[in-house]
């Protein structure tokens, strides 16, 4: 969005939504950064990790993305004991996979949107999508808990439509933008997901909505988002965004080169401690922190115990 693409009826947006459209708009002598940063983070990025060159192959790749990104720099034995454990979804987890859906096809969606229909339509679309693994929950839960989903989705989509203002096919928009980038003979997978982008490459804002409050881990998320759809697409976005939709906050960061170069440090260690854990080089570490909520093992972790002890204000 440049100052020149101006909301024809821009008066017409409430407070929530003309503050997004200022934030996320190109502000006045902004520039792209320059083509031959992203050769440089390239080769810092290879450099640091030319030692696993030859660790992983092409058909047994180590897989990098947020989530292990954000659990490596966490617990490394709650990393560990995460991706030991099968996926289960349940209604708050599923609730955010339903709304963006919805929020997909309100961007193509034809006539009034209407929050009730488009979650409808969106638990439909995922029902009937063999490749969508919550389309098998959805399909065997209870009328009385599929109501109670339906409800949640429907606050969440009508929160969005009163947090946005439009957003016109010239600003390109798509949601679940995915990105991937490999090194050594794809051995090393990089992906990200991006709930909504918006723009075209090298002027793309990163989007990551959500359902609950903000931390600074979803900054951290994004830099890694912006690194990976950098190396892809060898332009770097202009900005990245994260968005309460409970909350209607904006956290709008712009990408810097020593925001890249950053993003570059952090992919490399976290990617060193992955290999480490992988490979079995030394036994995984563990500290304490908000994961330990939702870790398996935060029954008989002394760390974690003691953490959610304290937390909870009965560390007596």
């Amino acid at each position: 969005m440049s100052s020149t693409e101006a909301i024809t009826n821009i008066a017409d947006l409430n407070p929530i939504q003309r503050s997004v459209f200022d934030a996320l708009r190109v502000p006045d002598g902004w520039n792209p950064l320059p083509d031959s940063l992203v050769e440089q983070l390239e080769t810092e990025l290879v450099t640091g990790l030319q030692a696993l060159d030859t660790v992983f192959t092409r058909d047994e790749p180590l897989r990098v993305t947020k989530r292990t990104m954000a659990t490596i720099h966490g617990c490394e034995t709650h990393h560990v004991e995460e991706k030991k454990s099968a996926f289960a979804w349940s209604l708050p987890s599923v609730r955010g996979t339903v709304a963006h859906k919805a929020i997909e096809l309100l961007l193509n969606w034809r006539g009034d949107p209407v929050p009730a229909h488009l979650a409808d339509a969106a638990v439909d679309s995922l029902i009937n999508n063999p490749r969508e693994s919550a389309g098998n929950f959805l399909a065997q839960l209870p009328d009385s808990e599929l109501a109670e989903l339906r409800g949640m989705v429907v606050d969440t989509v009508t929160n969005y439509l009163e947090s946005f203002p439009p957003l016109k096919p010239q600003w390109r928009p798509v949601v679940e933008h995915s990105a991937r980038y490999t090194l050594f003979d794809e051995s090393i997978v990089f992906s990200s997901r991006a709930d909504l982008v918006i723009g075209t490459a090298g002027r793309k804002v990163l989007i990551d909505l959500k359902t609950g409050q903000l931390t600074p881990t979803h900054r951290d998320d994004l830099r890694f988002y912006a690194l990976v759809e950098t190396l892809r697409s060898r332009q770097a976005p202009r900005s990245l965004a994260s968005f309460s939709l409970d909350a209607a906050r904006l956290d709008v960061e712009e990408v810097s080169e020593g925001l890249l170069r950053a993003a570059v440090r952090r992919t490399i260690d976290g990617v060193t401690l992955m290999a480490d854990l992988v490979t079995e080089r030394r036994e995984p570490t563990r500290r304490a922190g908000s994961q330990c909520r939702w870790c398996p093992l935060n029954d008989s972790c002394d760390e974690g115990v003691r953490f959610l002890a304290r937390a909870s204000g009965d560390d007596d």
